[in-house]
C-alpha cells in the first residue's frame, strides 16, 4: 500500500485530491492533508510515509523548499510536484532537487494515476529487497551464540519492538498462509523465516512492546489455519534491541519445544508460562544409567539396554528436559555404544540413518523420540548380535590357534577382542562358554602342556630354561604354578618321566 500526503495551501484542491486518490484504489492510502510544507515536517516524525504530493506555492515553507528538506532527512519519500504553467522553471530545479514528476494543475487524473501506480510498483520492489536482506540478516541473528557487532547494527527493524513466535510441525504451509493473510488484511509488519523445515521463526514488529492477548492472537489463528495437525507454538517478551533478537528466539524455541510433553493437537506457551527448570538444568541425567548400561552392551543383552535406555526417558519425562539436553544424552548413549562395541560405527553408518540431531528435533513428543531412538539403536545391536552368532564358531577357533602360535606371549585380551572384532566381555563369555576355561586358564595350560613335553623330551634344557620357553621367566612362579596344575615340581615331573 502505497502511503500518500498531500500538502497544498488551497483547502479544495488538497481535499478534492485526497478523495480522487481514495476512490481509485485501496492500493493507496492518504495519511494526510497540509497547508504548508512546516505542518508536515514538524508531524514527519510519526508518520509513515512513501509519496508527497506538494504544491510549489505555500507560505512559511513552500513545496522546492520541502522538497530539498526530504531529500535530506528522508531520502525515501518520493516527491510530486503540482504547480501552474507560469512556474515552469521552479518545475525544473524541483526535478533536479529529486522530485518524481512535475503536474500541471488542474490535474490530469490519468497522469497522476500513472505516476502513482509506478510509485506503487517501485515501492513494492523495494521493500521485496528490504525483506530479503532483512531476513538473510535475521536468519544469521538467531542462529549465531555471538554475533558481531556489525552484524547487529546493519540490520534495520521497521518498528522499535519485536516479539518472535517459534512454530514447529510437519506442515506448515497454514501457519504462512495466516502469517501472510495477518500482513495483508491487518497491515501487520513481520518476517517470515524457515530455521529449518519444518520449524518457522516469526518475528512480528510493532511500534510497543505487545499484549498478552496480542502474543497469544497466533494460538487460535495458525490452529485454525493448520486444523487436524499437530502443531507447537511459543513466544518470546517483546524486545526493542536488534541484539537481543537471538534471546528472543531462543526464548520462543524453548516454549515450543516444552510441546513435546504436550499431548494435545495445539501446544501454545509463551515464555513466562514455562515452569522453573529443575535440577536436571544442572545435572547430567546420563550418569546414573552409564554404568548399568555398560554392563548390558558387554554381554550384548538388548533387552536390557532397551530397559535402561528407557529408564533415561523416564527421567526426561519427570523433569521435562528440553530438547537440547535430550540430544545431549542420547549422544553420550551412542558413544558408550561405539566404544563397547566396535562394529557400531560402521553398522551404524551402513544402515544410513539420519542424524540423531535432526531426528530429535523433527520429534512432536517425547514418546515419538524414545521410540525412534530405541528402534534404530534396536536395529544396530540386533545386526551386530546377529554377526557376532556367524562369527562365534570361528572367533574362538581363531584366539586358540593364535594362543598356540604365540603362547610364549602375554595374551592381551583387548587386542584377542580386536582381532575377532568382539568386546572383550562378550569374548570372555564365549571362550568359557565353548572351552569350559577362562582365557587365563586356557593359556596356563597351553603353557603348561608345552613345558611338560620339555620337561620329558629336552634333558638337556634346564628347569628354569624350560620356564622361560613357555612364558614363566620367574623360575619360582613357574614352580609354584607347575605344581599347583600338575600336582609336581618340574623337577620331579623330569625325573618321573625318565624313569
Amino acid at each position: 500500500m502505497l502511503r500518500i500526503v498531500i500538502v497544498d495551501d488551497e483547502v479544495l484542491i488538497r481535499e478534492g485530491l485526497a478523495r480522487m486518490i481514495s476512490k481509485e484504489s485501496s492500493t493507496f492510502c492518504v495519511v494526510g492533508t497540509y497547508a504548508d510544507g512546516k505542518q508536515l515536517l514538524d508531524e514527519l516524525p510519526s508518520l509513515q510515509v512513501d509519496a508527497v504530493i506538494t504544491d510549489i506555492r505555500m507560505p512559511q515553507i513552500d513545496g522546492l523548499e520541502l522538497i530539498k528538506r526530504l531529500k535530506v532527512s528522508h531520502p525515501q519519500i518520493r516527491t510530486l510536484l503540482m504547480s501552474g504553467f507560469t512556474e515552469f522553471n521552479y518545475a525544473r530545479e524541483a526535478i533536479r532537487s529529486s522530485a518524481v514528476d512535475y503536474l500541471l494543475k488542474p490535474i490530469n487524473k490519468e497522469q497522476l494515476f500513472e505516476v502513482l501506480y509506478s510509485l506503487e510498483q517501485e515501492r513494492k520492489q523495494q521493500q521485496d529487497k528490504e525483506n530479503r536482506q532483512r531476513a538473510g540478516l535475521l536468519l544469521s541473528l538467531l542462529q549465531i551464540q555471538e554475533p558481531a557487532a556489525a552484524l547487529i547494527g546493519g540490520i534495520l527493524l521497521p518498528l522499535p519492538y519485536f516479539t518472535v513466535t517459534v512454530v514447529k510441525g510437519g506442515r506448515l504451509e497454514g501457519a504462512i498462509a495466516y502469517a501472510d493473510r495477518l500482513r495483508a488484511d491487518q497491515r501487520i509488519i513481520s518476517d517470515l523465516l524457515e530455521v529449518h523445515k519444518g520449524l518457522l521463526a516469526w518475528v512480528r514488529y510493532s511500534p510497543e512492546p505487545l499484549t498478552p492477548a496480542e502474543r497469544r492472537e497466533p494460538a487460535g489463528g495458525i490452529g485454525a489455519a493448520c486444523p487436524q495437525q499437530r502443531l507447537h507454538l511459543g513466544v518470546s517478551r517483546s524486545y526493542d534491541d536488534p541484539a537481543r533478537l537471538r534471546t528472543a528466539y531462543l526464548e520462543a524455541k524453548l516454549a515450543c519445544d516444552a510441546g513435546i510433553y504436550n499431548p494435545q493437537p495445539l501446544h501454545y506457551a509463551t515464555i513466562e508460562e514455562l515452569k522453573p527448570a529443575g535440577h536436571m538444568a544442572s545435572a547430567d541425567p546420563f550418569l546414573p544409567v552409564r554404568g548399568p548400561l555398560i554392563h548390558e552392551l558387554q554381554i550384548l543383552n538388548i533387552s536390557g539396554v532397551r530397559e535402561w535406555v528407557h529408564r533415561l526417558f523416564c527421567a526426561f519425562e519427570a523433569e521435562q528436559a528440553d530438547p537440547e539436553l535430550i540430544i545431549r544424552c542420547l549422544q553420550q548413549v551412542e558413544e558408550t555404544v561405539r566404544n563397547e562395541l566396535k562394529e557400531f560405527e560402521e553398522t551404524h553408518r551402513q544402515q544410513s540413518r539420519p542424524r540423531l540431531e535432526e531426528s530429535v528435533r523433527a520429534c512432536m513428543s517425547l514418546g515419538e523420540i524414545e521410540k525412534l531412538f530405541t528402534s534404530t539403536l534396536t536395529a544396530v545391536l540386533e545386526d551386530i548380535r546377529t554377526r557376532r552368532l556367524e562369527l562365534s564358531g570361528t572367533a574362538v577357533e581363531t584366539v586358540k590357534r593364535w594362543i598356540a602360535a604365540n603362547y610364549k606371549q602375554h595374551a592381551d585380551l583387548n587386542m584377542l577382542a580386536g582381532m575377532v572384532f568382539l568386546t572383550p566381555s562378550y569374548l570372555s563369555k564365549l571362550f568359557k562358554q565353548e572351552t569350559g576355561l577362562t582365557l587365563t586358564d586356557y593359556v596356563i595350560e597351553i603353557r603348561i602342556r608345552t613345558a611338560k613335553l620339555l620337561l620329558k623330551n629336552a634333558p638337556d634344557l634346564k628347569v628354569h630354561e624350560i620356564g622361560t620357553e613357555v612364558g614363566y621367566p620367574d623360575p619360582a612362579y613357574f614352580n609354584k604354578l607347575f605344581k599347583k596344575t600338575v600336582g609336581v615340581t618340574p623337577n620331579e615331573y623330569k625325573r618321573i618321566s625318565h624313569v
